[in-house]
């Protein structure tokens, strides 16, 4: 026997059952209603999607380990869209049928720096090694295997230095340099380990394009390696913007600076042993020997000052650099060796690599005197600071070299 419920009835738990459908439908979880096409990197704060294709070639192309996460928007550079991501940047070229490449931020973050590097040795090479008369360089290992693993030319471009040692950050690797990327040998994580340094970030910043985050809102929020998170942030919620690089230089002030020196500082270094610009434009050069740093324009000396440089156990990592993060005033704080510190109102922080900054010194003024304080940054005289922070904007060129 069937019961049926009286009409009215039948009608009031319809009703019901829609409200309560539309009720769920609203209060349903955000990621249900994300889009599965328009990626959100919650690490970065930025979105990735095919409006021009970049989020299609980067699931194909092995994106979290080629390329890393977005950390600008898609823009246009150059008349093209492109979008830059930690360890490069991606192009549209309509011109070749919208074909989607990578582009050459190695060769640029150099040229931006006015870096070069010596001839190749030549064709004369050993077993095991590949020679390009594209670019007169050679390959070998353990840069070879990787490279030719990880998609060759088409890729990482042709090479356009030999195998070289360079400081990355304070560790000293060996490197090598493609168009398109530069390729670091990591002994300590395994004998064979070869990772692709951060230059589409570099290239980015010294660029002066935008990271700054943007809305999550309508996109599916994913971990690094494109994996949806859950829950999602709030929809209008942006990401918090990233603080800047933990300081490592500020030394801890005493309680009260000294009034006077404890060395007498030493006389400026003669000008026949300062060392050279490399080409046109705005370059400091930090000579760790002398404890002086200069300012060049072009050939030109503009300006010079005496600094402390980082003490044994946090020595200043001597390199190439740029000014990629200026602040006019800091609170320096954090743990190093064991010991905490806070330094108040830091003047003039210019970040350079890393932790490493050069910056405006009030709790000591041991400058040019060979007596080096800091834990890894570049301290200078309150006023010569404010006159380099004035002088030199982003992506200033800086050598730091013994």
């Amino acid at each position: 026997m069937r019961l049926s419920l009286p009409h009215t009835w039948r009608r009031a738990a319809l009703t019901s059952l829609l409200i309560g459908m539309a009720v769920g439908w609203y209060l349903a979880p955000e990621h249900s209603r994300a889009n599965s096409n328009v990626l959100f990197f919650q690490s970065t704060g930025h979105r990735l999607d095919d409006s021009s294709g970049f989020l299609s070639y980067w699931r194909a192309a092995n994106g979290p380990s080629l390329l890393g996460v977005p950390i600008t928007e898609a823009l246009i550079e150059d008349g093209r869209s492109v979008q830059y991501f930690e360890r490069g940047r991606v192009e549209l070229h309509p011109e070749y049928g919208h074909a989607i490449v990578l582009g050459r931020v190695a060769a640029e973050y150099n040229a931006a720096l006015w870096q070069g590097f010596e001839p190749g040795a030549g064709p004369d090479v050993g077993p095991g090694v590949a020679y390009f008369t594209a670019t007169g360089y050679s390959v070998g290992e353990p840069f070879l295997g990787f490279w030719q693993a990880n998609g060759a030319v088409e890729v990482f471009g042709y090479p356009i230095s030999d195998s070289l040692w360079e400081y990355v950050g304070s560790e000293m690797l060996r490197v090598q340099y493609f168009e398109r990327v530069r390729l670091e040998h990591r002994p300590l994580l395994g004998e064979n380990v070869v990772q692709i340094s951060p230059f589409g970030q570099a290239l980015a910043l010294l660029r002066g394009h935008s990271t700054a985050p943007v809305s999550a809102e309508g996109a599916m929020s994913v971990d690094n390696a494109g994996n949806e998170m859950l829950p999602p942030p709030s929809p209008t919620a942006a990401p918090t913007q990233p603080a800047p690089p933990a300081p490592t230089a500020a030394a801890k002030p005493a309680a009260k600076p000294a009034a006077k020196p404890a060395a007498k500082p030493a006389a400026k270094p003669a000008a026949q042993a300062a060392p050279q610009a490399a080409r046109g434009g705005k370059v400091i050069i930090v000579d760790l020997s002398d404890q002086w740093l200069y300012a060049y324009q072009g050939e030109q000396i503009v300006f010079d000052a005496p600094v402390s440089t980082g003490k044994d156990g946090f020595n200043t990592p001597p390199g190439r650099f740029a000014v990629y993060a200026k602040l006019p005033s800091q609170t320096m704080q954090g743990t190093l060796g064991g010991e905490y510190y806070r330094v108040p109102n830091v003047p003039s922080v210019m970040y350079i690599n890393g932790g490493v900054a050069l910056h405006g010194t009030y709790w000591h003024n041991q400058f040019g005197t060979g007596v080096r304080r800091s834990h890894g940054c570049i301290n200078l005289p309150l006023k010569a600071a404010a006159w380099l922070y004035a002088w030199a904007p982003m992506g200033t060129s800086v050598t730091v070299r013994w």
